[in-house]
């Protein structure tokens, strides 16, 4: 008896726990929606000049303005023929000094 009663009430609480769950899952699909417009925005590609700081799986970047940026490498982008030290400019996307958040880079040449 007290073997059936348990077994009810877990069922009763898992019931009860993947009801709360279904219920969050619609919100998060309203919240998405307003984040579409920034990636958008992420997509606009912008340049930015400096000099390689530390190369590796990501690249750090010191800006003109004493800044050091870390940046990931876009797909079919890599740093070959560069070193640490040149002076570089830089296309990418997204935004700088967001943290959390590194800029992609789609291209990248020799400053001139």
């Amino acid at each position: 008896m007290k073997r059936k009663i348990c077994l009810i009430l877990t069922l009763v609480m898992v019931m009860l726990a993947l009801s709360a769950c279904g219920k969050m899952g619609g919100g998060k699909a309203a919240d998405a929606s307003p984040s579409q417009p920034q990636s958008t925005e992420q997509m606009e590609e912008k340049k930015v000049s400096g000099i390689i700081n530390q190369m590796g799986d990501y690249l750090v970047l010191l800006t003109g303005d004493g800044e050091y940026q870390v940046m990931d490498y876009g797909k079919g982008v890599s740093a070959d023929g560069f070193e640490e030290g040149d002076s570089v400019e830089i296309t990418y996307t997204g935004e700088l000094g967001v943290e959390g958040s590194n800029p992609v880079i789609t291209a990248i040449s020799k400053a001139k």
